[in-house]
């Protein structure tokens, strides 16, 4: 009878611990969804010259699960911009996944909006990017065809000569209200 005790306390021990490793970081990280900084990088086919400010994402063409819904989520974002502000703002869509085929990058932008830069690159260029970007992936190892990787999205801004990631926005769903600001900001600066 005793050891039924224990086992009753020591499996609610466990259980409270786990629901309240699960519950409590949601009260602290709550309003956490972006990170400011000004870290300045040299990387060539980020900002165009007709858009002052991007927005960045880092994934691979097909994914499904995790790219698409935020993919879908940015062109919403992306389609309730002011015009005016549309004109000097663009979206790249960076594939981490290097597919043979050099266009599916593209191809696979532009399915969410036309205006969308979908960009290949090889494995040195790749390698750099992820580097200032801090972006994390490896293939997965259940399905040779994904990978597992970080989802942030960058605004990155030109300004004077030189480019610059001034957000980074890592909680999900994203803060369309706090990004819409900041572009509007990052406009006028």
């Amino acid at each position: 009878m005793q050891k039924k005790i224990y086992a009753v306390l020591i499996i609610g021990f466990v259980v409270a611990i786990s629901i309240s490793v699960m519950i409590i970081p949601i009260f602290f990280t709550k309003g956490i969804s972006r990170t400011k900084l000004n870290k300045e990088f040299t990387l060539p086919m980020i900002l165009s010259d007709e858009q002052d400010i991007e927005l960045v994402f880092f994934g691979y063409s097909g994914c499904t699960d995790i790219c698409m819904p935020k993919l879908f989520d940015i062109q919403k974002l992306y389609d309730t911009l002011e015009k005016n502000i549309k004109q000097k703002v663009g979206v790249i869509f960076v594939d981490i996944s290097m597919p043979k085929d050099e266009e599916l990058p593209q191809r696979f932008a532009e399915f969410f909006n036309i205006e969308f830069k979908g960009i290949y690159l090889n494995q040195t260029i790749l390698r750099d990017y992820t580097k200032v970007f801090n972006v994390y992936f490896s293939q997965s190892l259940l399905e040779n065809t994904e990978y597992d990787h970080t989802t942030n999205l960058y605004l990155v801004k030109k300004s004077k000569g030189k480019k610059e990631i001034r957000y980074i926005y890592n909680a999900y769903p994203y803060d369309i209200k706090q990004i819409k600001q900041d572009i509007k900001e990052l406009r006028y600066e």
